[in-house]
């Protein structure tokens, strides 16, 4: 195994249990990371969700 992996699986390890807020996901180095290497941007993907949740709560209210 690879050093990178090996101190990957470490810091992650405590991560494994636990699930992540949809905002803890978005503000991970590591995810980000991913997700600029995958071309997404994340700022937008943010805005989107805070929008999809504004309208849930919208929706909930009626």
């Amino acid at each position: 195994m690879s050093r990178c992996l090996d101190a990957f699986n470490a810091f992650s390890l405590s991560a494994r249990n636990s699930e992540l807020s949809m905002a803890e996901a978005l503000n991970d180095p590591l995810i980000r990371s991913v997700m600029e290497a995958d071309g997404v941007d994340a700022e937008a993907l943010e805005t989107e969700f805070l929008l999809i949740a504004e309208s849930r709560a919208e929706a909930a209210e009626i």
